[in-house]
This record gives structure tokens, sequence and C-alpha cells, in this order.
């Protein structure tokens, strides 16, 4: 995993897929926990795992190792 500073506010991420399978479980499982204690901080990360998918759905097909 590498991580870097793109520009305040905002870090460049690249990771292998489980990775970021394991990170967006956390997430997952934070927003659950969060759900029953805090409405404002369990939207925000609702928003973030929403914005998420949609990402993920556009992605597109798992790119040619040979290429």
């Amino acid at each position: 995993m590498r991580l870097g500073w793109d520009r305040p506010g905002v870090v460049r991420a690249t990771l292998r897929v489980e990775e970021l399978a394991a990170l967006v479980a956390g997430a997952r499982m934070a927003a659950a926990a969060l759900a029953g204690q805090s409405a404002e901080q369990s939207a925000a990360l609702d928003r973030v795992l929403v914005s998420f998918d949609r990402a993920v759905a556009h992605l597109g097909p798992v790119p040619d190792p040979a290429r």
C-alpha cells in the first residue's frame, strides 16, 4: 500500500485489491456499529460507502494482466 498527499485534504492511495477490500469491510462494520450510536457519523460514513459502491460499479472489467 502506498499513500501520498495529492493536495491538501486529498490523499492518493495505491492498493492491492485485498487491501482495499479489508478497508471497505472495516468501514462497513464501523457503519453498522455507528448506526445505533451517532446518526450524524453513521450518515457521513454511509455517504462515503454509497459513493464507493457507485465508483466500483463504473470501474469496468479487470484489466488483462498480459497487457
